[in-house]
C-alpha cells in the first residue's frame, strides 16, 4: 500500500509539472534528467520524509531533545543552503546573522515548548528581514503533503489563501479624455491565483474604454507581494507583439537541497515555447568564479562568492497572446508607478515591465524579491515547514537583487508622488 500511495505521488508531481509547462508532447522537451531518476529522487524525498516525519498530532508527546533536534537541522540547513548570508550582513547590519540566530537559541522551559518554538523561529528570520521569503509554514504550501518539502517549481504550492493586499482606496478613472487615464491594479490580481469574476470583469471594461489612449498609467504601488500571473496575463502578455525573453544571472550553494531546487527546473527545458505564457528554465550548472568570468560579473560581492559554489542562468519567457485572448492596451506610452511598498511578486512585476518597455516611475522598490529558488522542507521531527528562496539573482553587472532593488526610470520629483510626476513629464513632452 504504502509504495503504491509513493507511485501515485510521484506521477502527480510528474503531471504537475508538464502541465505548468503546457500540453507539450514528449519530444518537444530536452531532459536534464532521466524521467525514471527523477521518480526515483521523488519517491526517495517522499519515504525519507514520512519514515523520519513525526504527525503534528503528536506535537505533546515531542521532548526538549526533539525540539533541539530540528533546531540544529533547521541550522545546519541554512548552513548549507540559503546564499544570503551576506546581503544579511550588510543591509541589515547583522554580524554573523548564522550564528546569531544559533545563539537566539531555545527557552528552557520544554512543558511549553511546542507552543514557542514556532514564534521563536519566526522571531529569527525577521532578524533577518525575511529576505528571500524566508519563513514557517508559509500559508501557501501543501501543508499536509509530502511533497511539500520539493521546489515550488515541482508544484509544491496551492492557491494562496490570504490577502496581501488592502482593498483599493480609489479607482481606476480617467484623467484627460481621450488621451491620458490611470489603471489602480486590483489587489486581488496578487491575492489570488484565480481572480474574482466581478475585479477582472471591471478592470477588463476600463481597458476597453481607455484603448487607444496616448497615455495609461498603471499603479502598482499599493501591491506587495503575492501572486504573479495574472498581472502578465492582463498587462504583460497583450501588450508584446513578440516572445519576451531575458536572463537572469543565478547563483546557488552546493547544499543537497539547493542543487536538487536547480534540478527542478532543469528537468524539463521546453522548445516549443508557443504552447507557454510565462515560463523559467535553469542552463546547467557552472563552477561560480568561472560563471562570474564568463558573463564578466565585474560588481559580484567577493565575499558572497566565497559561499557560493555555482553559476547558472535563469531565462525567463514571457509570449504574447493573441485573437479574443488580446486585450492591448493600445497606448503609445504605458508607464508603471512602483514605490518602497512592492516587494516579491509586485517588485517581480515592475522588472517584468521594465523588460516589456514599459516607463517605470516612483520609488526604489524594497528588495525582498525572491525571484525563484522557492523550496520547502519539513523539519524532521516537529513536521513545521521552512520555505525559502534558494537562487542568488544578480543584474548583469553581478550585483545581488537582493540588496540592489528595481529603480525606477524616473525618480520621484522633489514635492512629487509618483502620479505627480508622470503627469508633470506628460505636460513637458506636450509644450
Amino acid at each position: 500500500m504504502k509504495k503504491t500511495l509513493l507511485l501515485l505521488v510521484s506521477l502527480l508531481a510528474l503531471a504537475i509539472l508538464v502541465a505548468c509547462g503546457g500540453d507539450v508532447e514528449p519530444e518537444d522537451w530536452e531532459i536534464g534528467l532521466e524521467v525514471e531518476d527523477y521518480i526515483e529522487v521523488v519517491e526517495q524525498n517522499i519515504e525519507d520524509s514520512v519514515e523520519n516525519t513525526i504527525p503534528i498530532t503528536q506535537a505533546n508527546r515531542l521532548t526538549y531533545e526533539d525540539f533541539w533536534y530540528d533546531f540544529e537541522f533547521l541550522v545546519q540547513v541554512l548552513g548549507d543552503n540559503f546564499p544570503f548570508f551576506g546581503v544579511i550582513e550588510r543591509r541589515y547590519r547583522l554580524s554573523n546573522p548564522l550564528e546569531t540566530f544559533r545563539n537566539h537559541g531555545l527557552p528552557d522551559d520544554a512543558d511549553t515548548l511546542h507552543l514557542t518554538f514556532p514564534g521563536r523561529i519566526r522571531t529569527g528570520f525577521r532578524m533577518f528581514g525575511n529576505i528571500a521569503h524566508l519563513d514557517l509554514n508559509p500559508p501557501h504550501h501543501w501543508r499536509s503533503s509530502p511533497l511539500s518539502h520539493m521546489s515550488y517549481y515541482a508544484g509544491g504550492t496551492l492557491p494562496m489563501s490570504r490577502a496581501f493586499n488592502p482593498p483599493l482606496q480609489t479607482s481606476s478613472r480617467i484623467i484627460e479624455e481621450g488621451r491620458i487615464a490611470l489603471i489602480m491594479t486590483p489587489p486581488e490580481f496578487f491575492n489570488n491565483e484565480r481572480v474574482p469574476p466581478r475585479a477582472m470583469q471591471e478592470t477588463q471594461d476600463f481597458i476597453r474604454e481607455v484603448q487607444g489612449y496616448e497615455h495609461i498609467i498603471i499603479d502598482l504601488r499599493h501591491i506587495g507581494g503575492g501572486w504573479i500571473t495574472n498581472f502578465i496575463n492582463t498587462f504583460i502578455n497583450p501588450n508584446i507583439s513578440e516572445t519576451l525573453s531575458f536572463y537572469e544571472f543565478a547563483f546557488i550553494t552546493g547544499g543537497e537541497i539547493a542543487q536538487r531546487t536547480h534540478s527542478n527546473l532543469y528537468f524539463a527545458r521546453p522548445n516549443n515555447l508557443d504552447l507557454l505564457f510565462f515560463r523559467d528554465v535553469a542552463t546547467s550548472l557552472v563552477p561560480a568564479d568561472l560563471f562570474v568570468e564568463q558573463h564578466n560579473l565585474i560588481n559580484m560581492n567577493a565575499d558572497d562568492l566565497e559561499n557560493l559554489d555555482y553559476g547558472f542562468l535563469l531565462e525567463t519567457y514571457i509570449r504574447p497572446v493573441s485573437g479574443s485572448l488580446r486585450l492591448p492596451l493600445l497606448a503609445d506610452n504605458i508607464w508603471l508607478l512602483i514605490g518602497s511598498g512592492n516587494w516579491s511578486a509586485a517588485e517581480f512585476a515592475g522588472r517584468l515591465a521594465k523588460e516589456a518597455g514599459f516607463t517605470l516611475v516612483g520609488q526604489q522598490a524594497s528588495g525582498r524579491i525572491g525571484w525563484a529558488g522557492r523550496n520547502y522542507f519539513p523539519l524532521p521531527r516537529t513536521e513545521h515547514i521552512i520555505g525559502m528562496d534558494l537562487f542568488y539573482i544578480t543584474d548583469e553587472t553581478g550585483r545581488a537583487m537582493e540588496e540592489f532593488p528595481v529603480e525606477p526610470h524616473y525618480f520621484n520629483r522633489p514635492g512629487m508622488d509618483a502620479l505627480g510626476t508622470v503627469l508633470a513629464i506628460i505636460a513637458e513632452r506636450s509644450e
